[in-house]
């Protein structure tokens, strides 16, 4: 059941980036906690019968690209980035987080208002049209200030505010949040402001990282935060240079592609709620979502998806770019490892090595779109 759940997990990972919705390190670890505490339950709908597994009705039909897609410019995009840089404030957030997750002894603020890098604890309730909105509610909720963990704007509407002050913060979701109903769209939040606090780092906790200075411990925290930025602008250019891609290609999507992906992000979520024998209307309503947004989210997946499929195949047939057996038995090993599995070839006996190497040529051709891209 485990290694069912890691391998959900990593699919689950690769059908978020799809959405355009870049994992964070909060929504790393609490994948890595579903993962750990996610056991069977007994069916909502019937105590006696068991949730079963589903495979995909559809079958790909086969079909001539070429009637699908016509690439416009692809090499030679142009890309210009923010560079990110790291500060002291990203810094102080930075040791925060880490006391919080250590558990740390806060110390409880009373006599000032919310500064930037304070964690402060708030009840909300997030309202979209005049009418709150389901996922957009929560109470003794802890949030540092300057994180970037809310809604761009949301935080910095906290700053100034006193406990037991009731705050509204505007908000407009961005365009590619991965709800669509939500996307572009604005929303007011409700915040009342429960508590202020922060976490002080002692000598003791620097001795238990095995760092003598405090100065010594912040310098190691701008590296890695500096190569997280890094990351982060590679894959914003990843994604930018993409999107370029499609808005200048012709594209129509095949109908049985389509429908094959609205089914795939459907059998997977009905296969995860199986694991812990739930039906997927009970799962999704768990997770705080109606049905009608999951299946925005189903659609946007297999439009995504299937857009996805016609890039790939246009691209790599026009530079001749091929996956090598080395490249995917070396992929596969990656996985392999990472979900425990003691081989290749017992890995692969729960997988389907063709999703593995579709998504490897799809990294393939995104650095050769990267590398063929120019400075703004």
């Amino acid at each position: 059941m485990k290694k069912i759940i890691a391998l959900m997990v990593l699919c689950l990972s690769i059908m978020l980036a799809v959405l355009g919705c870049g994992k964070d390190k909060g929504k790393d670890e609490e994948e890595g906690k579903q993962e750990e505490t996610l056991t069977p339950v007994e069916n909502e709908d019937n105590d006696t019968e068991t949730v079963e597994p589903m495979e995909n009705p559809i079958v790909k039909e086969d079909y001539d690209y070429n009637d699908y897609i016509k690439l416009g410019k692809y090499k030679g995009i142009e890309v210009k980035l923010e560079k990110l840089e790291v500060d002291e404030i990203d810094i102080d957030i930075a040791i925060q987080q880490y006391l919080i997750d250590h558990d740390a002894e806060p110390i409880e603020v009373t006599d000032r208002a919310v500064q930037l890098g304070d964690i402060v604890n708030i009840d909300f309730v997030g309202y979209h049209n005049g009418e709150p909105f389901e996922g957009g509610s929560a109470e003794d909720y802890d949030l540092i200030i300057g994180s970037g963990a809310f809604i761009e704007g949301f935080e910095d509407q906290l700053i100034g505010a006193n406990i037991n002050d009731e705050v509204e913060v505007n908000v407009v979701f961005p365009e590619d949040y991965p709800h669509a109903k939500m996307a572009g769209e604005p929303a007011l939040f409700k915040v009342k402001l429960n508590g202020i606090k922060y976490y002080e780092l002692t000598d003791d906790i620097l001795k238990s990282l095995d760092f003598e200075t405090e100065e010594a411990y912040r310098e190691s925290l701008r590296q890695e935060l500096e190569e997280n930025n890094q990351e982060l602008m590679e894959n914003k250019r990843a994604n930018y240079i993409y999107d370029a891609v499609v808005k200048a290609s012709e594209i129509t999507l095949p109908e049985n592609l389509v429908e094959y992906y609205l089914y795939d992000f459907k059998v997977f979520y009905h296969n995860y709620a199986a694991s812990v024998n739930m039906t997927l209307e009970n799962f999704v309503t768990m997770t705080g979502y109606s049905m009608e947004e999951f299946e925005a989210d189903q659609k946007d997946y297999a439009d995504r998806m299937a857009t996805r499929e016609l890039i790939i195949k246009a691209i790599s047939a026009a530079e001749g770019i091929e996956i090598t057996e080395d490249e995917f038995q070396d992929r596969v090993t990656e996985y392999a490892n990472e979900q425990g599995f003691e081989s290749n070839e017992e890995f692969l006996e729960y997988v389907n090595a063709d999703v593995i190497r579709e998504d490897l040529l799809y990294d393939k051709i995104i650095q050769f779109l990267i590398d063929e891209s120019v400075e703004a």
